[in-house]
């Protein structure tokens, strides 16, 4: 069941009163959530690859876990692996629409978007019900997104993502744009590679996030007591783990080393990081913690 909310009304996201071309009412499914809650956007490629996914939602789920709403703008690629990432660590997250808000683009994201709802999460949109999503109305709704955060991080884009315009919508808006850097000759670096250079921080992790907002340090008890309680590893993660030393080795390096597939090494890679067992630099390069 949709309701509506009018700009000023009490419940009314406070953030998106004060942005350039505010929306003067939403359609909501769902709970907005209450007023003082942290929100902050995760925005990226429909077109992603792995590496894209797993960190998109495993920032997601990080901040999540401290009770950060998601935002983002439920589309295929590194949007739905947010909002994926924040319900499997118990949070809340918020798809934007650029359609009605009884509309269900993509058709097959109709599933994630009941468990937003059911989850306490909301969908929203500015569009009228009914309403098709068109070439401009995508770009526009990426100011509700931005707007409603107080962060932006950007994580896999290529050159002419909508990725982008988030970004641009939040500098105009003050909001503060992080950006995960990536392999440079992989066209999903360059959106990242270009918000750097223009001045957004780096985002490795969650922690970098979570500074941004003033809550710098809330991992690391968690992921310390995490990584003692864990057993040693094994497997796959036994063989990535034995292929690193000191100095950073590139991901497909590793992968040979182990004798593991290249999908293969990053996704043990990435959970020997959770774990305090390894590190991860730029461009998917990979070392033993210190």
């Amino acid at each position: 069941m949709a309701w509506t909310i009018v700009r000023g009304q009490a419940g009314w996201p406070p953030r998106l009163s004060c942005i350039p071309d505010p929306p003067e009412r939403l359609r909501v499914r769902g709970t907005l959530g209450v007023a003082g809650e942290r929100r902050v956007a995760i925005v990226g490629s429909r077109q992603t690859d792995t590496y894209g996914r797993d960190l998109a939602g495993e920032i997601a789920g990080d901040l999540a876990r401290e009770g950060v709403c998601v935002v983002s703008g439920g589309a295929e690629g590194i949007d739905a692996a947010a909002h994926e990432g924040a319900l499997g660590a118990g949070g809340r997250t918020i798809a934007v629409f650029g359609t009605g808000i009884d509309v269900v683009y993509p058709a097959a994201h109709r599933s994630l978007f009941e468990r937003i709802v059911a989850s306490g999460g909301a969908l929203v949109s500015e569009y009228e019900d009914g309403a098709p999503g068109e070439r401009w109305t995508f770009p526009r709704r990426n100011r509700i997104v931005s707007g409603m955060s107080e962060a932006v991080v950007v994580v896999r884009a290529g050159a002419k993502s909508g990725a982008l315009i988030t970004a641009a919508w939040a500098r105009r808006q003050g909001v503060p744009v992080l950006a995960v850097p990536g392999d440079l000759r992989e066209e999903g670096s360059a959106g990242p590679v270009s918000l750097l250079r223009g001045g957004a921080r780096v985002a490795a992790s969650a922690r970098d996030v979570l500074e941004v907002l003033g809550m710098s340090g809330q991992l690391e008890m968690p992921l310390a007591a995490a990584a003692d309680r864990c057993p040693e590893p094994g497997g796959d993660e036994a063989a990535a783990l034995g292929a690193l030393g000191r100095e950073p080795r590139h991901v497909d390096e590793v992968a040979r080393a182990a004798g593991l597939a290249s999908g293969t090494t990053l996704a043990a890679l990435l959970a020997l990081e959770l774990r305090g067992l390894c590190e991860q630099r730029a461009g998917h390069y990979f070392l033993r913690s210190r």
